[in-house]
């Protein structure tokens, strides 16, 4: 392998046998015509690709797609099934929280234990333990058992560990999500370092944003295989426009509920002939609930001003987002809202009919389509949802309420904003001075 080429990757995969039961891996092991017990799952499929020195590589896709995987054999943990992998430098990895720990020596014990396993001698060790319990910053218990530890503290100390004993090649996957805030801020500060000096660097990550600020090269995995690699933007981009997408397999409706609403109307010619190209997206996939009274079907949110639908925006569009649904029971008054979520679940802001003092009047036992109507705020850089939430009285006078959590996708890109770190409000300008003043 090339001195200039860390890690190398040719035709990797990875096969797991997966029994219904414990007595099934015991009956395969002894039945004498070879019964096949288990069934085959193939985690990674052909992987290949090359890292070369001093690149920082973002391996990104949803659970289940093989990142963890692939994580664990370039670590030495797990044994590919076929295909071979080089590692040109010593690694290190972090993979799990707390991971390899012995639970019952203490912080520093497991220091020089980890650090023998590693390969590292005691010596060396002890040159850098000082330097390892500083940045950990866990105070006197490094010097009580791990099992003791907070999850916090076992990040601190494994993270600490993994960057501090210089490694050639850094392997992390999700672990810094754990610390709080400060110290998350520090290992990427030390990951910076690491950029900077030419290490070479791994990280697994649903942070697409990680990928696009650390990132020289972003890897897209996808049930076991690779979707698509390259350019960090690119590559999110497009896995953006995939997770936003309602064509992926995951995301279709069971084929007897499709037909059962396209039987009641066309949804193209006859609810909206004025968005021939309009895509609605199944509500059904999405976490409802209420006490009935509503049947939640589609929504879509499009651009008011040019009718085109919308997956990105930036910020001062005119928008107009639209609920489809059959109204099941009689309603008195009810209002309707639509809520803005980010990326923690917090509300950004909310417009309901009862704010604006508006009267909504829905067909019992009819389709209809209520729409939302504004112009979408200036706010910071990232990925929200909006949901719906429906409040009335029925005829006996009682409150019901139907939520539909999380029922859009939109992605607000704004590459004019010059400040943002994944705030709420995205500030264009301001100005910075001093006061003068007088004792």
């Amino acid at each position: 392998m090339s001195n200039e080429i860390a890690i190398n990757l040719q035709s990797l995969s990875k096969t797991y046998k997966l029994y219904e039961s414990r007595g099934d891996r015991l009956k395969e092991l002894v039945n004498p015509f070879r019964k096949c017990y288990h069934v085959k799952h193939n985690a990674l499929q052909d992987i290949t690709f090359n890292v070369g020195r001093g690149e920082v590589v973002g391996i990104i896709g949803q659970n289940g797609s093989g990142k963890s995987t692939l994580l664990k054999i370039l670590a030495s943990v797990v044994s590919p099934t076929s295909g071979y992998y080089e590692c040109n430098g010593r690694v290190t990895a972090l993979l799990e929280l707390g991971g390899g720990f012995n639970m019952e020596l203490t912080g520093v014990e497991n220091i020089y234990y980890l650090g023998a396993i590693q390969g590292y001698p005691k010596k060396e060790m002890v040159k850098r333990i000082d330097q390892i319990l500083d940045f950990a910053d866990i105070g006197e218990y490094a010097f009580q058992p791990v099992k003791t530890y907070s999850s916090g503290m076992y990040v601190r100390l494994a993270f600490s560990m993994a960057i501090n004993i210089d490694p050639d090649i850094l392997i992390t996957d999700e672990a810094l999500s754990v610390g709080d805030i400060r110290f998350q801020q520090k290992c990427y500060r030390k990951i910076r370092e690491f950029k900077d000096k030419g290490k070479t660097i791994l990280i697994c990550t649903h942070s697409l944003r990680a990928v696009n600020d650390f990132c020289t090269k972003a890897i897209w995995l996808h049930k076991g295989v690779i979707r698509e690699q390259g350019d960090p933007r690119y590559v999110t981009d497009n896995y953006n426009a995939f997770m936003i997408s309602d064509q992926t397999d995951e995301m279709k409706l069971n084929s007897s509920k499709v037909e059962e609403v396209e039987s009641a109307f066309n949804r193209k010619t006859v609810l909206l002939p004025s968005y021939p190209d309009l895509k609605w997206h199944d509500l059904i996939r999405c976490d409802s609930f209420g006490t009935g009274g509503i049947k939640p079907l589609y929504t879509a949110i499009v651009n008011a001003d040019t009718k085109n639908n919308i997956i990105q925006l930036s910020g001062g569009e005119n928008i107009t987002v639209f609920l489809h649904l059959i109204a099941e029971a009689e309603m008195a008054n009810p209002i309707f809202e639509l809520v803005l979520n980010g990326q923690f679940g917090s509300p950004v802001f909310k417009i309901s009919n009862n704010i604006y003092q508006q009267q909504v009047t829905l067909v019992n036992g009819k389709h209809n389509i209520l729409s939302f109507n504004f112009t979408f705020p200036h706010i910071g850089n990232g990925h929200y949802t909006i949901s719906f939430g429906v409040v009335w009285l029925d005829n006996n006078n009682q409150q019901k309420q139907q939520k539909i959590h999380d029922a859009l996708i939109v992605e607000v890109r704004n590459d004019d904003i010059k400040y943002n770190l994944g705030t709420i409000l995205a500030m264009n300008k301001a100005t910075i001075q001093t006061i003068p003043f007088q004792f």
